[in-house]
């Protein structure tokens, strides 16, 4: 009897103790667990803030959740209270018991997996849904919402953050293997039905502790199964990062593990490459992609952090592998090809990879690439051709007599875009009848559909920041003011077109962060970093210094809110720079589900953005993200073949389909509108994870928009293509990106790197007397600007 009595009594008191929220306190933070088990809220509590991390209270999206994936979609299991802040899940015949611990001063969770079945256990994948609110659906509460920036599984270990617009950061880490993670998508809409479009919106981060192969080579590569009786433990911990900045040095401070810090990704060859590993006792390997071992210096610079330094021979790729006792931690820099090379290739591949007359002017983003090797790498056979593919183009698409657009007016992108690339067909080949279409397309484009508020739209939508209309006018007004200079009727073109474009930006600066954007509405990365480098431009363009100042500071906050969309911290050539953006393969590879394409060819627009950043403010963070940047974009050239690939892809594990036949109504040469939905053709199932995407134009003839990704090399064409950039750092080093500086007293010596840089700008401190290509001037102290050459964007 007194046995029954306590059993009911331990029963009454767990469904007592379940039955509340749980408010769980140590110093410097706080947890709310709620009374199914799941976690409500973290808040960190310091002296000068507190950072509040939501938590999903939805029961589809609360976490942390145990979840299974055995082949046919995800199943989730409710937690049973298992003691104080204890509790377990099954699935399939594996318990997960979940236990909220302190862990090294953070909050935690012990998480242990145990096959109580009998036979193996053999997921898709299965581990936890962490619950973050990572919805962002509405201004202005996306700026409390958390992005998963990175996430890193190393053979060893785990490790990751999420950052908020607002800039708090939240970081993630494991002391042991997580296999995998993933993230799951809201869907979007069916066209045609049944079949579905995926959305913009992220509901659910998830750990997947373990996950079937194939896997990178990195992530552990054992933890496809869990045999009967086995059972697996794990700790994740999660730990306010105060500022990005001190990410690498905290997680290493908590956890223990190895952390790679690579402030540049990218070099020239025969350039020695510089990081940081956080580590007690490391030994440190480089390997070029044919697995030779490169020599590496190790120098300790103070505490756990050494220095390494290692010169990358010749272009490619190279793997750094850290081992610290039983932990290990991998990265990649990069050697770049020349730009030369890397426009030259760009352009084969716009004739390669079918320009397409479509409703989206993605399908013909490739003539950038084309008009701007022309203008400085002249082929004439295959500048021909692309000049007149780019002339049939033209002509399927416009009213000649009139110059409209024929078709989806509306989509005033492709209007302003194809002005962009009149332009750039001017500058190439000097035709004066193509700058004449592009200046009677702006007419056209500012009278039709700019609002009374000056912004750009699609009917009731704002577009100024759907691509960069206003950036595409005001590309046509340099040079129309150039030409402005002798005739008066371009002059007066250039002020209209200025003008117009002017008062789009204003629109956008007196937004404070509310934008419109084409699609489904969230803190979208284009509508973000759009909105950003239009205001930049426009504050290069500005004589007043008020005025520019106003326009700079408008752009830095929109531009540093934008920091949790972007790959900045990722020790990894590949990926540094790269936005995550996660809905574009569907539509321009037809491939599905969503999935982070990092660098994709959207990726561009923030560069432009910082680097417009870095002309007005100097502050050598912008160039050094420009960079690191472009050397990401030009591997998007395979180094080894010269062949153009699409995007990369961040995830480590995707069960992806895509469309494998062609389109049988018509042709590349036809007109073809809309998004054709992958399953309407034959399709394959195939695993792929962090790996380069290849391009579908050369066979897909239907309306695909793999072509974005010259967006990227009219990005280095703006940036990187002619110009070089010294600065003089604060402890006085001077240092050269794009070419050679040598410094003999307050006399420099700049080198460019290829024939065709041309401009030089100067970041000085003190006073130098500066020699380039053949001509010497002398600068004062605290110059920044252009000493030789002009940009035309200047």
């Amino acid at each position: 009897m007194k046995k029954s009595c306590l059993i009911i009594g331990t029963l009454l008191w767990g469904m007592s103790a379940f039955a509340q929220t749980t408010i769980w306190k140590r110093s410097g933070w706080e947890c709310r667990i709620s009374d199914k088990g799941t976690l409500e809220q973290i808040v960190f509590k310091g002296s000068q803030r507190n950072d509040t991390v939501p938590f999903f209270h939805d029961k589809s999206n609360m976490g942390p959740s145990f979840y299974a994936n055995m082949g046919n979609g995800n199943i989730k299991a409710d937690w049973i209270p298992d003691g104080y802040r204890s509790y377990r899940a099954t699935i399939d015949g594996v318990e997960c018991r979940l236990t909220y611990k302190e862990w090294k001063g953070q909050p935690a969770m012990e998480v242990i997996l145990e096959n109580k079945g009998n036979v193996p256990f053999q997921p898709v994948k299965a581990g936890l849904k962490l619950g973050i609110d990572t919805y962002m659906d509405k201004y202005p509460d996306w700026f409390g919402k958390y992005f998963p920036t990175l996430m890193m599984n190393e053979k060893t270990h785990f490790y990751g953050y999420l950052q908020t617009p607002s800039g708090h950061t939240l970081g993630v880490v494991s002391p042991q293997p997580v296999a995998s993670w993933s993230v799951d998508y809201n869907l979007g809409y069916q066209d045609p039905a049944p079949h579905w479009f995926m959305g913009h919106r992220i509901e659910s981060l998830n750990l997947d502790l373990m996950n079937a192969l194939p896997l990178p080579q990195h992530c552990p590569q054992d933890l496809w199964i869990l045999k009967q009786g086995e059972r697996k433990t794990w700790t994740i911990a999660f730990v306010d990062i105060n500022t990005p900045g001190e990410f690498e040095e905290t997680i290493h401070k908590v956890a223990g593990v190895p952390m790679i810090r690579m402030p540049q990704t990218v070099y020239q060859p025969k350039e020695t490459a510089t990081f940081e590993v956080l580590a007690a006792a490391p030994t440190v390997e480089v390997t070029d992609s044919e697995g030779k071992l490169q020599k590496v210096t190790v120098k300790s610079k103070s505490g756990h952090v050494k220095e390494v330094s290692c010169m990358l021979p010749s272009v490619g790729l190279y793997t750094v592998k850290v081992t610290d006792g039983d932990k290990q931690s991998q990265g990649v820099l990069s050697a770049h090809a020349s730009w030369e090379w890397t426009m030259e290739r760009a352009r084969e591949g716009a004739l390669k990879y079918h320009q397409k007359a479509t409703s989206h002017i993605e399908s013909w983003y490739g003539f950038h690439s084309s008009f701007i090797a022309a203008r400085y790498f002249p082929e004439k056979q295959l500048d021909e051709a692309l000049r007149s593919r780019f002339d049939y183009l033209f002509g399927l698409l416009h009213d000649r007599t009139k110059m409209v657009p024929l078709y989806h007016a509306s989509r005033i992108q492709n209007t302003s875009g194809t002005i962009g690339l009149l332009v750039d067909k001017y500058e190439a080949y000097g035709d004066v009848e193509d700058l004449k279409k592009a200046s009677r397309l702006a007419d056209w484009l500012m009278n039709t559909w700019q609002r009374k508020d000056g912004a750009y739209v699609n009917h009731n939508t704002v577009y100024t920041s759907v691509i960069y209309v206003a950036k595409s006018m005001l590309e046509l007004t340099l040079v129309e003011r150039e030409l402005g200079k002798t005739e008066s009727v371009w002059k007066e073109a250039a002020d209209r077109h200025y003008a117009s474009a002017k008062r789009a930006i204003d629109q956008l600066v007196a937004s404070q962060g509310d934008f419109e954007t084409e699609g489904e509405l969230t803190f979208e990365d284009g509508m973000v970093s759009c909105s950003a480098l239009q205001i930049g431009m426009l504050a290069l363009m500005q004589q007043d210094e008020k005025e520019r100042k106003h326009y700079t500071d408008a752009m830095l906050q929109i531009l540093n809110s934008h920091d949790c969309l972007t790959q900045l911290r990722v020790p990894d050539a590949r990926r540094r720079g790269g936005t995550m953006r996660y809905w574009e393969a569907q539509y321009d590879v037809q491939m599905l589900p969503n999935m982070f394409n990092s660098p994709h060819g959207w990726s561009g627009w923030r560069a432009y953005a910082t680097y417009y950043a870095y002309l007005l403010t100097g502050e050598e963070r912008w160039l050094k993200e420009t960079f690191n940047a472009m050397g990401a974009f030009s591997n998007l050239i395979d180094f080894r073949t010269g062949d153009l690939r699409w995007a990369f892809v961040v995830d480590p594990y995707l069960k992806v389909k895509q469309a494998c036949s062609a389109d049988t109504h018509v042709t590349e040469d036809s007109l073809s509108f809309g998004n054709p939905h992958p399953e309407l053709y034959d399709t394959r199932e195939f695993v792929i994870g962090e790996q380069y995407v290849n391009m579908i134009s050369d066979w897909q003839t239907v309306n695909t928009q793999d072509n974005d990704v010259h967006e990227l090399f009219k990005c280095i064409g703006e940036t990187m293509l002619t110009n070089a950039f010294v600065v003089e750092r604060p402890d006085g080093e001077v240092i050269g990106y794009n070419c050679r500086v040598t410094r003999q007293g307050n006399k420099l010596t700049v080198k460019a790197n290829e024939k065709q840089i041309v401009n030089l700008h100067c970041n000085l401190r003190k006073a130098y007397t500066v020699s380039f290509n053949g001509k010497t001037q002398d600068l004062k102290q605290s110059y920044l600007g252009w000493a030789f050459g002009k940009d035309i964007y200047l």
